[in-house]
């Protein structure tokens, strides 16, 4: 009888530990945080995909405000507000504007430690976000110094237009991707002009940004006629402008979006129907077969994948398996770098260096080869 007694016992603590693992299972919840669709329709969509994947049970999404330099503490409180709920255990943010930082210092004062933090394109300096955020993921823009200038040598560009704005060029790794610009196009003999653009998260909008590239685009190719001409702007919101002008005119080129990709402003600008987030060799080819309507297929690149999507994508199943007790830490190279080769084949996963040679162990770069349009081209 004692022993059947035990065995019933033995049974019911079996069972009683399976129903709560089981309900920690169901509990599970990451929140993302982007930008709205003005802002960042990748970033943006790439939350809904994530919905979608793990059901709205287990992901959950916000936006931060378009003007997020003058509205610091929406973003904040509400990256705070995700660690309100208990069933949070990852926070995924991208892009990780001003006030990130400050909102993760707040989840640790919580005692939320058990919340993995995850920053994906920050704007915040390198030191200061991975200091505060346990994985940092960014597009290599310092690398893209190289690789863009190396298509503009391929193209036989003259002139090199940079449209930036002051809050951009105080970032590091967008001033350590323009000296890089600069330098190879001393050394390619190319003129590099920096152009001061109106930042979008000013008084006037991302719509005044946009009207200035418009206007100024044709001005800058009068201003070099008969020399080969190449755009590029550090920033989102201008992309769909800058590919409109530059479509626009022969002697222009494109040589990438800020944050490459086949859905970054191509859609809008060429009248594509693309799913955001969909094929992306299918996306190239029809990018590519618009381009060449416009005799413009030697004139555009990108990069094959899209990099901020993939940094969301792969922030959440690195989060879910930071939950499942699948990561060596909370900082695992080995087990980013895997979902990262699986996702995009040819990434170059490195960690950052900054100028002074501080090596971020936690601050992660991607970079691929931009593509030739020409490539894609139906035979």
């Amino acid at each position: 009888m004692k022993k059947l007694l035990s065995f019933v016992l033995a049974v019911a603590m079996l069972l009683s530990v399976t129903a709560f693992a089981v309900a920690e299972e169901a509990t599970w919840k990451i929140a993302i945080l982007t930008g709205t669709v003005s802002q960042g329709e990748e970033e943006f969509r790439a939350a809904e995909k994530a919905i979608a994947t793990w059901g709205a049970d287990h992901v959950v999404t916000d936006t931060y405000p378009d003007n997020f330099m003058s509205e610091m503490e929406t973003t904040v409180s509400k990256i705070v507000g995700f660690a309100s709920d208990p069933d949070v255990k990852a926070i995924v943010v991208c892009q990780a504007v001003p006030g990130t930082k400050a909102a993760f210092d707040k989840i640790k004062e919580m005692g939320r430690d058990d919340i993995l933090l995850v920053a994906g394109t920050p704007q915040e300096d390198p030191a200061v976000i991975s200091a505060a955020a346990d994985v940092v993921m960014y597009a290599d823009e310092i690398a893209q110094g190289d690789s863009i200038m190396e298509k503009c040598a391929e193209w036989g560009i003259e002139v090199f237009i940079h449209y930036s704005f002051p809050r951009h060029m105080a970032m590091e790794l967008i001033v350590g991707r323009y000296e890089l610009l600069q330098e190879n196009a001393d050394a390619l003999g190319i003129e590099l002009v920096n152009v001061t653009a109106p930042d979008p998260t000013a008084e006037a909008g991302l719509s005044a940004s946009q009207q200035f590239i418009l206007e100024d685009v044709p001005q800058q190719m009068e201003k070099y006629a008969g020399k080969k001409v190449a755009f590029f702007t550090t920033n989102c919101g201008m992309q769909p402008s800058l590919q409109a002008a530059v479509l626009a005119e022969p002697n222009a080129y494109y040589p990438q979006p800020c944050c490459p990709s086949p859905y970054h402003a191509f859609p809008a600008t060429l009248g594509l129907e693309l799913t955001v987030g969909g094929d992306d060799a299918e996306a190239l080819k029809q990018i590519a077969a618009k381009l060449e309507e416009h005799g413009a297929t030697g004139r555009f690149s990108t990069w094959s994948s899209p990099v901020a999507m993939t940094i969301i994508e792969i922030g959440v199943e690195y989060g879910k398996a930071y939950i499942d007790g699948q990561l060596t830490g909370r900082n695992d190279a080995a087990k980013l770098k895997e979902l990262f080769n699986a996702k995009i084949e040819g990434a170059v996963v490195a960690n950052y260096t900054n100028a002074e040679g501080t090596t971020f162990d936690n601050y992660y770069t991607i970079l691929l080869a931009p593509v030739d349009f020409n490539d894609y081209l139906a035979k």
